[in-house]
This record gives structure tokens, sequence and C-alpha cells, in this order.
């Protein structure tokens, strides 16, 4: 008997005999199948409200990580000796982040910005500063901040959601209005294309509108001082977290499903595989509450949401996650609760924390290079609102087969099945189903585990037939690609 591949997700045209599967849970696409997801290991205490934002800078002057998280009134920063989150707000400043939004940073030199629209800008010293004081130069209160070349650029102002706003040249701190007098920084208004919701900096930035993506360029001695040119039209961010700038890259979300912004145009990334399958499930309501993530350890770009089946009592929890390899072109599904995702790294041990004596047999020399952390890795934010890693013990994972007719035209009976992988424990479960249409739903046979020849037992007689696979949380292993069956024709009836 053949094989059946443990095909590419593709919920929204997962059919009888088709080349992908509607079923991919807590893994990551490879090409051959599929791989493990790992746990989140915590490494810091709960931030003591919900998390509205947050981002890893580099020490400038002790070449580590920072840390830094805000929640709906407060900033914090964290503290590595004590893994607490210390309170680095303004003086006497209680902020106010609307609902649904989040803080938005952008790093300029040793300074780190932070912006919402309900707080005047935000400035720290990423070493030497103690508390954030306001942004000097009297710059408008927006939804976005980030840096082009040497200007500090606000988008999506308090006062005009149509505009970007920018700095001096070389200056965050000074905000005139006007080109004159040597001062080059100015405003932009759009006239149409709607809001600004997004934007992404760099060598030159990249504007996002509800309905207009523009390219944004410093032309140096012209009465401008930047070129506004569109790179495309009808095409936006309906979620302003949801973009992702990887590169030459841009993940994000439009109105018609997810897209990625590379070369002067976008490219539809879920058109035909998990478009229907997100808008089925995204709560209507929290749409604007996407938040895009890129994962530093791989090609990958994770988006998370707020679901229709999230708790009501948790309006600030992304219950579910869906996550992208753009060099496989291939999507995964992860039900992973979290708040706000960010690139981190592995945090310095200290010599107290190393487990057993120093005398031990195997027991790594004290300049290790593992002992001074700053691997890169994925950061989350979870539900309980820790700064968390993922590099912990695989979560549990499930997968199906497409379905087929397994001796078409005539039914099968399926004796077993084994998976080709190595996972030391996994369960396999057998759906049947007598006819095509959608009223009738397969019926699960119940879940078996391998025998000692590595074969499954189901004993599972239909016309229809598919394979899911769990590996329990906790089981070690690296790939699942395919399933092999045993199995022998039937009759017609």
């Amino acid at each position: 008997m053949a094989v059946v591949p443990l095909a590419p997700f593709a919920p929204d045209v997962a059919s009888i005999d088709a080349t992908v599967s509607g079923v991919a849970t807590n893994v990551v696409p490879r090409a051959d199948g599929y791989g493990p997801v790992a746990s989140p290991s915590p490494i810091s205490a709960a931030l003591p409200d919900n998390c509205r934002g947050a981002i890893q800078v580099n020490s400038p002057g002790f070449g580590f990580p920072v840390y830094f998280a805000g929640t709906g009134t407060k900033l914090y920063r964290f503290n590595l000796g004590t893994a607490a989150w210390d309170d680095v707000t303004k003086p006497g400043a209680t902020y106010s982040v609307p609902p649904g939004d989040y803080w938005s940073f952008a790093i300029y030199g040793t300074r780190l910005v932070a912006v919402c629209l309900g707080t005047v800008a935000q400035v720290i010293d990423i070493d030497a500063g103690r508390s954030f004081r306001d942004l000097g130069g009297g710059p408008p209160r927006a939804r976005h901040c980030g840096v082009v070349g040497e200007f500090l650029v606000l988008a999506g102002l308090a006062n005009d959601p149509n505009a970007v706003q920018w700095s001096d040249l070389g200056n965050p701190e000074s905000w005139p209005l006007g080109i004159r007098d040597g001062h080059e920084g100015d405003i932009q208004i759009f006239p149409d294309a709607g809001a600004v919701t997004g934007f992404a900096g760099g060598e030159f930035g990249i504007v996002f509108q509800e309905r207009a993506i523009r390219r944004m360029v410093f032309v140096a001695g012209s009465a401008t001082v930047f070129d506004f040119s569109v790179f495309e039209e009808n095409r936006g961010a309906v979620a302003p977290w949801s973009l992702a700038k990887v590169g030459p890259r841009v993940f994000f979300l439009d109105r018609d499903g997810f897209y990625v912004l590379a070369g002067g145009a976008s490219t539809p990334i879920g058109a035909e595989r998990v478009n229907r399958f997100f808008a089925s499930r995204v709560d209507p309501n929290a749409l604007s509450s996407v938040v895009a993530i890129r994962d530093p350890t791989g090609p990958r770009v994770l988006f998370a949401y707020r679901s229709r089946a999230a708790s009501a009592a948790d309006p600030t929890l992304l219950d579910q996650v869906l996550l992208f390899d753009w060099l496989l072109d291939r999507w995964s599904y992860l039900d992973l609760p979290v708040r706000f995702g960010l690139v981190a790294a592995t945090p310095a041990v200290s010599i107290d924390a190393i487990p057993g004596s120093l005398d031990d047999a195997g027991q790594k020399s004290l300049d290790d290079p593992s002992y001074a952390g700053g691997a890169p890795n994925l950061g989350l934010i979870t539900g309980d609102n820790r700064l968390s890693l993922l590099n912990g013990a695989p979560v549990e994972a499930v997968m199906e087969t497409a379905e087929a007719m397994l001796a078409r035209p005539r039914r099968a009976f399926v004796r077993s099945l084994r998976l080709d992988s190595d996972a030391d424990d996994w369960r396999a479960s057998v759906g049947v189903r007598e006819a095509a249409a959608q009223s009738v739903p397969a019926r699960y046979l119940p879940e078996t585990r391998p025998t000692v020849e590595r074969r499954a037992p189901c004993r599972a007689s239909g016309r229809y037939h598919r394979a899911r696979i769990r590996i329990p949380a906790g089981t070690a292993w690296s790939y699942a690609t395919v399933i092999e069956p045993d199995a022998a024709p039937e009759g017609d009836r």
C-alpha cells in the first residue's frame, strides 16, 4: 500500500483525495512533513497587569539583551537579577493605552521611544535611564513609531490619523513643522486612501493605510525632505500590529486575508489556504488586535489573534495563532494563548544558578559561551503575563492526513498504520465515513498506540479514511512525515 503524506495545512480547501490537510496543530512545517513546537519556558515574574506591548533591545554599553514591556497604564523594564519587572514609568504619570491598542517602540541610537495614542511620546536611555520621560520637542501623540535613516517617524497621529510626521535630521527631540532655518522636520497628510494603519522603518519607510501602501524615501536637499510614492492601491493593513518586517519582506493582514510585501508588490499567502479558516475563527470585534510576531529561529512569522471562543472576561488574551513559513510557503496552527510576542534571546546564567557542582563530571567549563546567553529565541508574553522563551519540551501535536479512498471505487479495510517519525510515543485514530456529503461526519475509532512493530492497530472499515496522529506533550521528536496504512479492498457495499 502506498504511503499517505502528512500534507501541507490548508483547511480552506481540504477535501477528499486532496494534496492538503485540514489539521496541523502545534507543529512547524518541514519540507518533508512537520516538526515539534517547543513549549514556553518562563524567565520572568508576571507583569502587574496585562501586557500591551513589549520589545527586546541590546544594551549599547553592556551588550546583553534588555526587555521592556508596557501595560495599559505603566512601562516596565525586566530586572535580570530578580526576574521581576521594575516600574520605569515617568514619575507621577499614568499612561492610557486605548482598548485594543498596544504600545509601539522604536530604537534610536541609545534611546528607546514608546508611543501610544493616549499618551505623550516617551523616551528612555537604554543603559542609564531610570525612568521614561516625555520626548522633547513637542511631538504629536501617535499610534506607531519607527526610524527611517536618521529621522524618527510618528504615524497614525491622534490629531490627524491620515498623516505621518518626522523629527529633525539626527535629532529625535526636535519637531519643527516646515523646512526652514536648516530644519528638516515636517508632516505629510495623505488626502486619500484612509487612515494610516501601520508603519515599518528602515532604509526607507513603508506607510500602510486602509486602502494604500506607500514608500517614504529621503531625498537630501529637496524642498519636501521625503518623497512619497504609492506601492499599491486598494491594498493596506486592517490590523495595525499585524505587520512583521523581516529583511526586505513585510507580512501583514488586510481585509481579505494575509499578504507579504516584497519588491514593491504584495503577494497573497493565505488565499485558498487559511483565509477562510481565519475568518471563521477570529473575533470580528477584535480584528484590529491581531499581532504579527517574527520568529528569529527560522523563516517563520506568527499571527496571534483573539478567537470567537475566547473568554469575554479576559479581553486582551490572544488565544490562537497561525504560523507561516515563508521559505517553504506552508502554514500550521498553534493552540498557544499569548498576549504579545517579541524577538528574544536566552538570558545569561549566573554561577549560583548552575546545577550541581563545578567539579561534576560533564559539567561545562565556566568559559562556555552558553553561560553568556544571547542565543536568539522566540519570546512570548504568555497568558499569565510572564516573559517566556519558546524552548521548553514539545507541546502536544495533532496532525491529520487528507481524507482518501484507499481502494477507489471500492470500500477498504485498514488493519493498522505506521507513522514515519522518530517520536518514541505516538497515538493514532482512524476516521471513516461512507459518503462524501458534508452532512455525513467522519466517525473516529478509539485511539491506539503502536505495538513493538511500530504499527498502531485500528480495524477500520469504510469508503473514506483519514488518519489522525497525536504525539503527547513532552515526547522527544524532530520529524513526522508519512503514514503507511496496512489496508485491503472490500466490496462496494
